[in-house]
């Protein structure tokens, strides 16, 4: 380095340092197969190969030695930013990624600042940081992915082989990536090539077949001619392993594998699965219980999901007005077909559109699509929006009881705009992003209205038009009603009428009765029908201790209770309990006595019960009762 030449030490991996994405591997094959379905030749399925070596495959450290040869004193400098360095005598265990049906890393190799009309993957990606020559139709914008590759080595150092359909076809380079350090007194700037380098120290690529040859022999590539890019990651990270990748896939990439524009391979230590439409579900059931809980039910509906052909149409916007939801946004008549259907636990599919007003350019019309199915155990989930196959995963932090959702943007105007509006690691859409804020007319609204989607079509789904129940209470609470003083005055002052006053007449049970009661327990309580009431189709149950302050339900925890395990104790007469776990139920098949009883609760806390009766099977004659929070 020069003398007066600022110290900066590279920190784009800390991008990739987020809650919203689980570690390091996810990082990597989020970054890994978005630059592969940008890079993707058209009309072609790509592919995707992952191959750990572990230590049985790695590479022994005498023939390694010529890939490292001037490396090792950097590594071992002090203020070099690593945490371990693997001894010189250690074999090198890598990961190699490969992708195919793509085109490689095109352009002239020498080129070393921009140039107006040239677009060179290759310049781009070993030559700039922050910096990206991806155009608005690619997944990436921010020219920050590719750090994570230096990233997930404990060297920091990657290397990249890439067979193009221009000439040189065939090019070998390589990168390190450390903090600014000294060797012998003299400073060390961060970034280092592994390549031929020139008389004025600028680092070529080598294009020697043999040597090119040699290099994917050690490092396992299986690239023969095909056109694309394979990384070598010396010394993986041990976050990084075939199990994690595995689950990496699956979680993030589950749409373009089952919409068939996606193939992905794991390998390692003689091992190796495949990802693909028809593969990908039985790979799930071979899982855990708790990661096919999580994932199943999306990968069903998303499986639907990419063979759907007809649409419920969401009315159009008017253009002068800034996107907004409402309660016609779906006409009344549609949602009363659909909305048993919904509750029934049928998958549902909306087409969107709306307007895409860029500042610089004209208005397009665009649309996005939303699948929904009810979860009839009612558990909560974040509803997946995926922009061209890349789940942006903190898009919505909001979780919606018992829906399972899909929001797919693939058609290019909306796309491009959330895709600008996106942060360097595609984990969130900000209004203020550097790419975003100012380029679009109502670009902001835009994005909430994207964002909202799924919870204003389910609340169109599950909301009642019917009038409130005043009387939902009346069996459980009495509050007597405040008087007016004139009327207080009044009433103190009339005489009595002497005699017995006479019986008043019989309450006549009318449409407004509530359909359900709860009642306390010993260490419990039951759900009961009443007399004279309208049978709802089922009731929807929600348990929780109780606590001083705030809600119950939202600081339910299982720990606390599960309804379908010990000590609880569920027993039902007249009614089938068809749903049952964590802290809710679902009750049907309801007689006019019926009565469900759970016991087995902590006699020294209070609980809160909620039951909500919903679809009246006489829905001329009774409305919808809900039945409030109620302590007991």
């Amino acid at each position: 380095m020069q003398r007066g030449e600022l110290n900066v030490d590279p920190i784009q991996s800390e991008f990739f340092s987020i809650e919203a994405l689980d570690g390091l591997t996810e990082a990597l094959v989020r970054e890994t197969i978005q630059n592969t379905l940008d890079a993707g030749q058209p009309g072609k399925k790509v592919k995707v190969r992952f191959w750990l070596s572990g230590s049985d495959d790695a590479v022994s450290f005498k023939l390694a030695d010529q890939y490292f040869p001037a490396l090792w004193p950097h590594l071992q400098a002090k203020g070099s930013g690593l945490q371990s360095v693997p001894a010189i005598t250690e074999d090198v265990p890598f990961l190699t990624i490969e992708d195919f049906q793509t085109r490689g890393l095109r352009g002239n190799p020498t080129q070393e600042k921009d140039e107006a009309g040239t677009k060179n993957d290759f310049y781009y990606f070993w030559r700039n940081v922050g910096r990206s020559g991806k155009e608005e139709k690619d997944r990436g914008r921010w020219g920050l992915g590719k750090n994570v590759f230096p990233a997930s080595s404990r060297i920091n150092t990657f290397f990249g082989l890439t067979v193009r359909d221009e000439q040189p076809r065939g090019l070998l380079m390589g990168q390190s990536v450390l903090k600014v350090h000294e060797i012998q007194g003299e400073r060390r700037y961060p970034y280092g090539y592994f390549g031929v380098t020139q008389e004025d120290g600028f680092a070529m690529p080598t294009g020697d077949a043999s040597f090119l040859a040699k290099f994917a022999a050690d490092f396992s590539i299986t690239r023969k001619d095909e056109l694309g890019l394979s990384l070598v990651i010396p010394f993986p990270d041990s976050d990084i392993t075939q199990e994690r990748i595995l689950r990496s896939v699956i979680r993030q990439y589950f749409f373009p594998i089952l919409a068939g524009a996606l193939v992905v391979s794991v390998g390692s230590n003689g091992s190796e699965k495949y990802l693909d439409e028809s593969s990908l579900l039985a790979h799930v059931n071979g899982m855990d219980e708790a990661f096919r809980r999580e994932i199943e039910p999306f990968l069903k509906l998303a499986e639907w999901a990419c063979h759907v052909d007809n649409f419920i149409e969401v009315k159009d916007l008017p253009p002068e007005v800034s996107p907004q939801w409402s309660e016609n946004s779906v006409p009344a008549e549609v949602t009363s077909v659909v909305r048993p259907k919904f509750e029934s636990g049928e998958h549902l599919a909306f087409r969107v559109p709306l307007l895409v007003k860029p500042k610089d350019g004209t208005t397009q019309s665009s649309y996005f699509k939303v699948f929904l199915q009810r979860d009839l155990g009612l558990e909560n989930h974040r509803a997946a929006f995926i922009r061209e196959g890349l789940i942006v995963t903190d898009a919505t932090k909001t979780k919606l009881s018992g829906v399972y959702a899909i929001v797919v943007i693939d058609d290019k105007p909306l796309a491009t705009l959330l895709g600008d509006a996106e942060n360097p690691a595609h984990t969130e859409w900000q209004s203020r992003s550097a790419h975003f804020k100012g380029r679009y007319h109502q670009g902001a609204p835009t994005l909430s209205y994207v964002k909202n989607s799924v919870a204003q079509l389910v609340q169109m789904l599950t909301s009642s038009k019917e009038n409130s129940d005043p009387t939902a209470l009346a069996d459980v609470f009495f509050v007597p009603k405040a008087q007016d003083p004139e009327e207080s005055r009044k009433l103190t002052i009339k005489k009595p009428t002497p005699g017995p006053e006479p019986p008043g007449p019989e309450p006549v049970p009318g449409p407004n009765r509530p359909a359900v009661r709860v009642t306390q327990l010993k260490g419990g309580f039951a759900v009961h029908g009443l007399a004279g009431s309208t049978l709802p189709e089922f009731v929807r149950v929600t348990v929780a201790y109780e606590i001083r302050r705030g809600n119950a339900f939202k600081r339910y925890q299982p720990a606390d209770f599960e309804l379908d395990k010990a000590p609880l104790q569920v027993s039902s007469e007249g009614a089938t309990v068809h749903q049952s776990g964590l802290n809710r139920m679902v009750i049907g098949d309801l007689k006019p006595d019926f009565k469900v009883v759970v016991t087995g609760f902590d006699a020294a806390r209070d609980i809160v019960v909620r039951a909500t009766s919903e679809a009246p099977r006489d829905k001329e004659a009774a409305t919808e009762d809900t039945a409030n929070a109620t302590t007991v």
